[in-house]
């Protein structure tokens, strides 16, 4: 079956996201300069305190969104690396904003939240758009 007009640019998009993600989490673990000056020294300590069991559900996350991502560019994704990205995001959503004190809103303000809100509701959209195309690619 031939590829749907939409298929590249979605693949694109989410290719460009996960990306973006990935270069946010390696930015902030690996403390890039450029990136570190962004922070306050507050929030600079407030990141490095982060538990790593977050650390790693964060990287869980991006890592398998970026998979999902690269496999819905060959039309091999099904979909379930984007739900799993999808409920790791959330995981680090409840983790940064609801257990930590204090919590990421306090911290970085709603545009973080944002940012995480997005990382979810984009990995929601690109699980249902990924099955989608799988069933289509079966048919």
């Amino acid at each position: 079956m031939a590829r749907a007009w939409h298929h590249l640019p979605v693949s694109a998009i989410a290719v460009l996201w996960n990306l973006l993600l990935l270069g946010d989490f390696l930015g902030l673990q690996l403390k890039a300069p450029l990136y570190m000056s962004w922070l306050t020294p507050d929030q600079a300590a407030w990141f490095a305190a982060t538990p790593s069991w977050v650390l790693i559900v964060w990287a869980l996350a991006v890592a398998t969104g970026l998979l999902a991502s690269i496999l819905l560019v060959s039309r091999m994704a099904t979909g379930a690396f984007f739900a799993l990205s999808f409920l790791a995001w959330c995981a680090v959503l409840v983790a940064l904003q609801v257990l930590r004190d204090p919590p990421l809103w306090d911290v970085m303000g709603d545009r973080s939240l944002w940012m995480i809100g997005a990382a979810i509701v984009l990995a929601f959209l690109f699980f249902l758009y990924a099955r989608w195309m799988h069933a289509r690619l079966r048919h």
